[in-house]
């Protein structure tokens, strides 16, 4: 990394060396000498392929076992300089070998017969061991593996959870986490796939993750706006009730002023179809400016149109072209043939009439949600909050007495 910024500076400066920059390459190269002399014996160690496997054979591959079958040339320490090391690599740049640094770190801390990207290989944890995999999940994001990236994505996610069940953490700190995997998760889940958006779904929706999202991350409703409309057709109805009810949420706390939300909003909150167009003319600048969503502009103002034209549908029977044209911005021509190919594609009871140039719905709507469902499905959770709610509130109680005891004792 120092050498990068060095030939920056050069080309910034017409080939003239900065001696502040060479002093701190210089610091540089000394740091990591010394780091790599420190972790020499655990380096060597896994370098030895004769040893390990005789290590993991005996099934005693872990910190204890390498430290006594060394002879006493590793010691704790020199495994924590192995993992600064590792670290120190990571800095530099250098992110294959530190996670392959990474890999043997974590691999002394799980059975070496197991898989160390299988989340049943992490069953007992500790906040050591959930550093390394933020590592390790970090260097798989920078180096393109989208497979490994995902796994260690649920691996840190499931120590996560394991470490605040329990309490090794505090809530604090179990949020603030929450909210860091979050937008790491962007880099995973926007891999040009929908398996990864609907993944991103899952995650978003959970019950401790949105609440980390609407507490520290508004923000991030964007990407979880964009995926539903997205996967509209395969997420169904449901979804977007979700979607829905996380942007209510938001919004009585936030005060969120993003183009993809307010267009969703237009939409089907407010049935502002005019709203709507005039949103989604913004969403395109906005969507080929995001690093994660501009690969999926053109399907989002695809599924977009869609979703306009269906809500539109849901309250007209009979409509003109040239007014459908105009509010999917298309040319009157380019929105027939459009339509028709929806219709052909989709479930849209509806056709063309030719001598009066207008769409004719001919079936009946039952999409639009009745009173009675909308308030089925927001009220169908009650009870598990509730108890949700109680059973943390008589926790708190408890750890509060316990606490006021050690101090009476003390």
């Amino acid at each position: 990394m120092v050498d990068y910024a060095m030939d920056i500076y050069k080309q910034l400066h017409n080939g003239e060396e900065s001696k502040e920059m060479e002093e701190q390459k210089k610091t540089v190269y000394e740091q990591l000498e010394e780091l790599r002399s420190k972790a020499k014996p655990l380096v060597s160690f896994f370098d030895d392929d004769e040893k390990k496997n005789a290590l993991l054979e005996s099934e005693d591959f872990n910190v204890s076992g390498v430290i006594k079958a060394s002879n006493g040339e590793v010691s704790a320490s020199t495994v924590e300089n192995y993992r600064l090391l590792a670290k120190f690599n990571y800095d530099c740049g250098d992110y294959s070998s530190a996670r392959t640094m990474l890999n043997n770190y974590i691999s002394l801390f799980v059975s070496g017969k197991e898989d160390l990207y299988d989340t049943e290989s992490f069953e007992k944890s500790n906040l050591s061991l959930l550093e390394a995999l933020w590592g390790r999940l970090s260097c798989e994001i920078l180096l393109g593996n989208v497979e490994t990236a995902t796994s260690s994505l649920a691996i840190v996610r499931m120590v996560l959870e394991s470490l605040s069940s329990s309490h090794k953490i505090s809530h604090y700190e179990t949020l603030r986490q929450r909210t860091w995997l979050l937008h790491w998760g962007l880099f995973v889940f926007w891999n040009g796939t929908r398996k990864g958006t609907e993944l991103m779904m899952d995650l978003f929706t959970s019950e401790k993750y949105l609440q980390a999202i609407t507490t520290n991350a508004p923000h991030l409703i964007r990407y979880l706006t964009a995926a539903v409309l997205i996967n509209k057709r395969r997420s169904g109805v449901k979804m977007m009730r979700e979607l829905m009810r996380v942007m209510h949420q938001s919004s009585d706390c936030h005060d969120i002023k993003d183009p993809i939300i307010e267009f969703i909003d237009s939409l089907c909150i407010r049935f502002d179809f005019e709203g709507a167009q005039t949103k989604l003319a913004e969403c395109e600048n906005v969507l080929k400016a995001d690093f994660f969503l501009c690969k999926q502009a053109n399907v989002f103002m695809e599924e977009a149109r869609v979703f306009i034209f269906e809500n539109y549908c849901r309250i007209h029977s009979k409509l003109r072209v040239s007014d459908l044209a105009e509010m999917l911005a298309m040319d009157a021509v380019s929105a027939e043939r459009w339509i028709v190919d929806l219709i052909r594609t989709t479930d849209l009871s509806a056709k063309i009439d030719l001598a009066e140039n207008c769409v004719v719905m001919t079936g009946t709507s039952n999409s639009r949600a009745s009173v009675f469902q909308t308030v089925l499905d927001r009220t169908k959770d009650l009870n598990i909050r509730s108890s949700n709610l109680l059973r943390n509130f008589q926790a708190g109680l408890l750890r509060e007495k316990e606490s006021k005891e050690a101090e009476y004792d003390d």
